[in-house]
């Protein structure tokens, strides 16, 4: 089994410290060394707004301030690593309170972001189509509605308005109404949602969403370098549900990071450089650090580096 040795993990680690934001820095001391949980609820503070909800660029390719579900979603997901912090259960517990207020009633859901989003930097993904309402990331309901519910379930104990049975039974119809798939991202957040529901409920999606990624992945290792939705994308660590994907080509998926790793010392966003520009700049690089750093977490969940 090909694993990356010292010298490669030490040469990605720079490339974190010379590109990362002191929030992935502060992820990647806790995870592979003595870096301390309050260091990351600390940088998460400097993204959580008044309102509960987070912003101010959470997500790198929107640079809007104010709340929003998407930003909220990102938020908790990292809040939920270390959510036996004091101060963790309470930043969730005020984001869940954001989310129950930005519910869209009209949607049975949440919106990615609000309009307010076109009057800062922002890549054309995430731009507000005002005749449509929304930006082209809502065509799918489940991005980000499934992963907002992952933790509106998970964190129940918070929620004071929705009726959560309810909107967890509603997004399982939902999927598997569907019989077409275009969108990895919406299949991402129904993982998340999946990982957190009784096995009851895990069971009812497990077909369709084994159906959904067949639609949407790609195994040709040629097209790798490219943005596309690979293996690793929907099975995160050796315990996690495999969901039909082939066990090969995961392992394939796995050498071809290392082998990444090993060229680069770093993995650059495989949808180019071009978008950024301006004063969205800077958030290339932060995708440098975002995305190098994924790649440890995975390897490391794989057991594919050297201890």
């Amino acid at each position: 089994m090909n694993k990356i040795g010292a010298n490669v993990f030490q040469n990605t680690a720079q490339s974190i410290k010379r590109y990362a934001r002191p929030l992935e820095s502060a992820i990647f001391q806790h995870y592979f060394f003595d870096g301390t949980e309050n260091e990351i609820v600390n940088e998460l503070k400097k993204y959580q707004n008044e309102d509960g909800g987070f912003g101010h660029g959470i997500e790198s390719d929107f640079r809007l301030p104010h709340s929003s579900p998407m930003a909220t979603s990102i938020g908790i997901r990292l809040l939920s690593e270390i959510d036996r912090l004091e101060d963790a259960k309470e930043m969730i517990a005020a984001a869940i309170g954001y989310l129950e207020t930005s519910f869209n009633s009209d949607r049975n859901g949440w919106l990615a972001v609000p309009k307010e989003v076109n009057d800062f930097p922002h890549a054309p993904w995430w731009h507000y189509n005002e005749d449509d309402e929304m930006t082209i990331i809502d065509k799918n309901w489940g991005n980000p509605s499934a992963e907002v519910l992952a933790y509106l379930y998970r964190y129940k104990d918070y929620v004071k308005r929705l009726d959560i049975e309810k909107l967890i039974e509603y997004a399982i119809s939902y999927i598997e109404s569907k019989e077409e798939f275009n969108s990895e991202y919406e299949i991402f957040c129904y993982i998340k949602l999946y990982e957190v529901l009784p096995e009851n409920l895990q069971m009812r999606l497990e077909e369709v969403m084994s159906l959904a990624i067949e639609q949407v992945i790609v195994y040709d290792t040629k097209q790798w370098h490219e943005y596309v939705p690979t293996p690793v994308d929907f099975v995160s660590s050796i315990n996690s549900n495999r969901f039909e994907v082939s066990e090969s080509k995961l392992n394939e998926n796995l050498d071809f990071l290392i082998n990444q790793l090993q060229s680069n010392g770093k993995i650059n966003p495989p949808w180019g450089e071009s978008y950024y520009e301006g004063d969205l700049k800077e958030a290339y690089n932060e995708w440098i650090g975002v995305l190098s750093l994924k790649t440890l977490i995975t390897l490391d969940r794989f057991n594919r580096i050297e201890k």
